[in-house]
């Protein structure tokens, strides 16, 4: 098989066999689950490039030093409604559900918790965090701030990171809206998705380490930059989740951040910002949710384009995927087979309890 061809494999597998890597590789076995949670429920949305594919990445950096497998999380300040936390450099995922939780704790008693993270990593799918309390009736906030890779309008190299931002809030009868979005065209997990099936890049979204336009992978990857999303706004956003998050916080700016490939043993030093709010501080959480539902229901029925086939909410494909691959199982390509295959053959670990390596 060629690595175009795909495996669909059980969400549950999956997860088993991740956490035990990370375990392997001296990762506690809560840690572990949360980041295996994390990098499949990614994959079961769709979002395959902040998915298991990334797991080579932080094994390479834990077995460098970049990573810190047992942090000491820990909070450095806080209010009624907000606190300041330390990452303790560990893997961000972990970092990332402990400030998501400690904001929904605060929301629970204040009506709203905003909590920042400082010296954390690469914290994953942006919408797996603001989506953790919409099962308290809360609306969530996530974002985080990541390496330069992008130039300020007028520019030509780095100086603010493609960073993320997702909202999400919960309806009734309908889908949660999830809005989960880089502030680039496309991302880092784009090329190295691209670059692991020797597709070309999407056009009009990377540059080669000269300012030239690319489709290649390997040209962005060795020193190249993303555009962001509609030009000037684009990099208006990125530079205010920067400033949330790396300032805010009190961690480093975007450019004092290290490459999270070229330099492994590198401490990550990545801010993430993470917020609830109870629905129920603004509007009645029934008559919102009824409202929810009705002003979904309306723009779906918009009138369509020509060719169109639907309209729809953000978040719903992927809410839609995830109940598709809950059932089929997620799609793992060949090569992504061969290195899960190797991390195992790293330590040891029996690959017969799992068929999807056989």
């Amino acid at each position: 098989m060629d690595n175009k061809t795909t495996r669909t494999v059980a969400a549950e597998q999956v997860r088993e066999f991740v956490s035990a890597i990370l375990r392997g590789h001296g990762v506690p076995a809560e840690d572990a689950m949360i980041t295996a949670d994390h990098l499949v429920k990614a994959n079961l949305r769709g979002v395959d490039t902040h998915g298991v594919i990334r797991l080579k990445g932080y094994i390479a950096r834990i077995k460098a030093g970049g990573n810190n497998p047992r942090p000491k999380i820990s909070v450095v300040k806080e209010s009624s409604f907000g606190a300041v936390m330390d990452g303790g450099n560990g893997l961000g995922q972990v970092g990332g559900r402990r400030a998501m939780e400690l904001a929904i704790k605060k929301a629970g008693e204040s009506g709203i918790g905003i909590v920042v993270l400082r010296n954390s990593n690469h914290y994953g799918m942006a919408g797996y965090y603001s989506m953790m309390p919409l099962k308290y009736d809360m609306l969530g906030l996530s974002m985080t701030n990541v390496l330069a890779c992008m130039a300020p309008t007028g520019g030509t190299a780095g100086r603010v990171g493609n960073n993320p931002i997702s909202l999400a809030l919960p309806a009734g009868e309908e889908p949660p809206v999830v809005l989960d979005m880089a502030s680039s065209k496309s991302s880092w997990g784009r090329a190295l998705l691209c670059q692991e099936k020797g597709e070309p890049l999407p056009e009009d979204c990377f540059m080669d380490v000269n300012g030239n336009p690319t489709l290649d992978a390997d040209a962005f990857l060795d020193g190249g930059t993303l555009l962001p999303i509609a030009e000037h706004k684009g990099y208006g956003i990125a530079l205010g989740i920067s400033l949330l998050c790396g300032l805010l916080a009190d961690g480093p700016f975007d450019t004092e951040l290290p490459h999270l490939y070229k330099k492994l043993d590198a401490p990550g030093g990545n801010s993430f910002l993470m917020a609830a709010a109870k629905v129920d501080t603004f509007a009645p959480i029934a008559h919102f949710k009824k409202r929810m539902d009705k002003t979904i229901a309306m723009i779906r029925a918009t009138p369509r384009a020509a060719g169109v086939s639907g309209i729809y909410l953000p978040g719903q494909i992927e809410h839609e995927t995830e109940l598709k691959r809950r059932q089929s199982g997620i799609p793992i390509n060949e090569t992504l087979i061969s290195d899960l295959q190797s991390l195992a053959e790293e330590i040891g670990l029996d690959v017969s309890d799992y068929e999807f390596l056989n």
